[in-house]
């Protein structure tokens, strides 16, 4: 069958799986057909004459690449958990106010003072612990990390970095911007209670491009869900994106955010000296401004 000029072979019934009732076959790209499958990735819906997006679901290539970079040690506080800090310093000025309060260690005058400001920052740094979304580890790929400053785009960056933090106040990763996507209890939507969960996060070349991969974990949705949307996820990682959709298991798939150069934030693009920052409200596009400035 062709699809806007690709060709490609039909759904591949693989062993057993093929008398298992809503099991979906497997599309086989040719080897020599990467740009082919890159551009079948990209292409719209406009197109009735082929099959629906949730029928062929090409498979971008990725790198062979299988090291890793080691993560960094030392002190980030960008990954050290703010609940922690407060019950670190609020607990033992607590106990030491108490203590000193009963003349069982010397605290002279400040007893008081120390049962007040530990009281308080005990309390902080509980609700931030009851608060606190644990954050996902990266896994960076070294052909990644060697092009991921010449061809990532600000949101891919601003997505990592989202993601690889303690959050607080918030159910999982991406919550703002998945309810977007998939319009939870809205007419065309899906309900609350099949919302994906993002469970892990990887930075890999995929096309010979740098790529932001996301790892969601979906049993109560269908392929069909994700790939019907793969426009709206790719408009709304943009611009400089081009989205990918692996089924990788049962209820597990991979959204491919690869970077396509034209948004690139890498030098030479005339936004060395500018960062980006959240925007105002969930939908719009993110805030940049000179560094240092902000």
């Amino acid at each position: 069958a062709t699809l806007r000029g690709v060709a490609v072979r039909a759904p591949v019934v693989l062993g057993s799986r093929a008398s298992r009732p809503g099991r979906r076959g497997a599309l086989v790209v040719r080897g020599d057909a990467i740009d082919d499958a890159a551009a079948l990735a990209t292409a719209g819906p406009s197109d009735k004459t082929g099959p629906a997006a949730s029928v062929v679901v090409p498979k971008l290539p990725r790198s062979d690449c299988t090291r890793t970079v080691a993560k960094s040690e030392g002190f980030d506080l960008s990954t050290t958990s703010f609940g922690s800090i407060g019950l670190g310093v609020g607990l033992p000025l607590l106990m030491s106010g108490f203590l000193g309060y009963f003349n069982v260690i010397p605290t002279g005058s400040i007893s008081s003072l120390l049962l007040i400001y530990g009281f308080i920052i005990s309390l902080i740094g509980f609700a931030l612990q009851y608060a606190k979304l644990e954050p996902l580890e990266c896994v960076t790929y070294e052909d990644a990390a060697r092009v991921r400053e010449s061809q990532t785009t600000a949101i891919l960056t601003q997505v990592r970095n989202d993601v690889t933090r303690y959050r607080y106040g918030d159910e999982q990763h991406l919550e703002e911007a998945l309810a977007i996507i998939f319009r939870y209890n809205r007419p065309g939507g899906l309900r609350k209670n099949q919302a994906p969960k993002l469970v892990g996060i990887a930075e890999q070349v995929i096309v010979d491009r740098y790529a932001l991969v996301l790892k969601f974990e979906s049993p109560k949705m269908e392929l069909s869900d994700w790939t019907d949307r793969r426009e709206k996820i790719q408009a709304f990682f943009g611009p400089g994106v081009t989205c990918g959709i692996t089924e990788v298991g049962e209820g597990v798939v991979e959204v491919e955010l690869v970077s396509d150069g034209s948004d690139a934030s890498g030098p030479g693009n005339g936004m060395e000296d500018m960062e980006v920052l959240p925007p105002l409200m969930p939908g719009l596009s993110p805030r940049y401004v000179k560094k240092g400035s902000a």
